[in-house]
């Protein structure tokens, strides 16, 4: 009887213990900060959603009564910004990969078709030149894909070397990237990178008619 007694209260310490763990059981999330994380394709009829914890871009169909999600596609992590380039192809930066996914819209399902590698900690990205041929791309001038001198475009001072101690050396990078040519190696070839005269810049625009970054 003892023994019973014994199981029966070990049972509901047990249940009570759980139950307090799944009540009081809270979940703290570390995500970057969104920078532009939502963007309508140029016919307006989709919008992009930035899902930054769960590494994906979020597809919803524009309907006159509101919207319908279409698709979710895994990208980089923490994608904290998105560029329709056209109705079929969207640009998603990728802050702690350090890339940038390209995705067909167009594809059965949506999915992406490159990735293309930058500098440290990209924030955003915005289209121009004819046709929106160019991409530009901001980062921070540090990380591993820094350090290639044939990634500098022969414009920044030390070239392949960061000089993270080095006074007045311009700490800011943009990438510029055509975007129908995107080369075949991997990670993508940009045209070049120019360095600006700043640290870890975020949002860049364009003039309205797109000829002028």
């Amino acid at each position: 009887m003892r023994f019973l007694q014994r199981v029966a209260i070990g049972a509901g310490l047990l249940l009570a213990v759980q139950g307090s763990a799944h009540a009081q059981a809270s979940f703290q999330e570390f995500e970057s900060g969104p920078v532009r994380p939502m963007a309508l394709t140029p016919d307006g009829t989709h919008l992009l959603v930035c899902n930054i914890p769960d590494n994906r871009l979020e597809i919803f169909a524009v309907y006159a009564g509101g919207l319908t999600h279409q698709a979710s596609v895994p990208v980089g992590m923490e994608p904290v910004a998105v560029a329709a380039r056209t109705n079929t192809e969207a640009w998603v930066v990728n802050h702690l990969s350090d890339s940038v996914s390209v995705v067909d819209l167009g594809s059965t399902p949506p999915r992406v078709t490159r990735t293309l590698l930058v500098g440290d900690e990209p924030r955003d990205i915005v289209f121009a030149g004819t046709g929106g041929n160019r991409a530009f791309v901001t980062t921070a001038r540090r990380g591993q894909q820094r350090s290639d001198p044939s990634l500098t475009g022969g414009v920044t001072p030390g070239a392949g070397n960061p000089l993270f101690t080095t006074q007045s050396v311009p700490r800011a990078d943009v990438w510029v990237w055509d975007a129908n040519n995107l080369g075949s190696g991997f990670g993508g070839i940009p045209i070049r990178t120019l360095s600006l005269f700043a640290d870890t810049p975020r949002a860049p625009a364009t003039s309205p008619d797109a000829s002028t970054f």
